[in-house]
């Protein structure tokens, strides 16, 4: 029996119920809220700043042009507090 790949998703997203799109920009969330949400990995003895914040300096920091992790804590030292 042949079974593409895009059968089988098909079969999948059958029984999924995708939920409509916001109509009105008001009711997107932010980029903050969507990260706040995220599960945090670490374990709580490290963990020293909340999980958000570090994806979005490390987003704004690649946007700027940083490259690696060395850049991403340098353009972070350079914001400050």
């Amino acid at each position: 029996m042949h079974s593409s790949l895009i059968s089988v998703l098909t079969r999948h997203l059958e029984d999924a119920a995708a939920p409509c799109p916001p109509t009105y920009p008001y009711e997107l969330a932010t980029l903050a809220e969507v990260f706040d949400h995220l599960p945090d990995p670490r374990r709580i003895r490290g963990r020293r700043y909340r999980l958000g914040s570090l994806l979005g300096l490390c987003l704004v920091a690649v946007l700027g042009g940083a490259r690696s992790l060395a850049q991403i804590a340098r353009f972070a030292a350079d914001r400050g507090a």
